[in-house]
């Protein structure tokens, strides 16, 4: 789904990137979907004993010949980030091919996204439940819970 840009200073810390262009990067976070090894224990460890939040998947603006990037879209569903990914390379690259200044592309990204976030109305509720289904797995898998049993709020 797609976020508000938020500045994002160690883009590869705990991320491997899969794709990526001129202008953005798709990531996915370390330790989670397997074959990450021990840096991908160590780091799946560390989001669960912090109880974080993070999204297995995301989207980046990277600003040439500079640290600082920006985060476009998170989800934890690897389908709604290759439609995303897609949509970018089809309707945004082309015009920003355009821009000569490097400030102007993320000033043009950053007001893009933010309308693209306000003009989705589900948002905010998709990620309402993709939270409660994300908090519903966790338990049940901790507390070995077979699928037939329901949880009650």
């Amino acid at each position: 789904m797609w976020v508000k840009p938020q500045e994002v200073l160690l883009a590869n810390a705990l991320w491997v990137t899969e794709h990526a262009n001129r202008f953005f990067i798709l990531q996915r976070r370390k330790g989670l979907g397997g074959g990450g090894g021990l840096a991908g224990l160590l780091v799946g460890t560390l989001d669960t004993v912090l109880d974080n939040k993070t999204r297995l998947y995301r989207i980046l603006h990277q600003t040439e010949g500079s640290d600082l990037s920006y985060s476009v879209a998170e989800t934890n569903n690897k389908k709604d980030v290759q439609e995303h990914w897609e949509w970018l390379e089809t309707n945004v690259v082309n015009i920003l091919e355009t821009f000569e200044n490097r400030d102007e592309i993320t000033a043009f990204i950053k007001c893009k996204i933010e309308s693209l976030v306000a003009s989705s109305e589900k948002g905010k509720q998709y990620e309402e439940v993709e939270d409660l289904r994300t908090s519903a797995k966790k338990f049940r898998k901790y507390f070995n819970m077979p699928k037939e049993e329901k949880l009650v709020n």
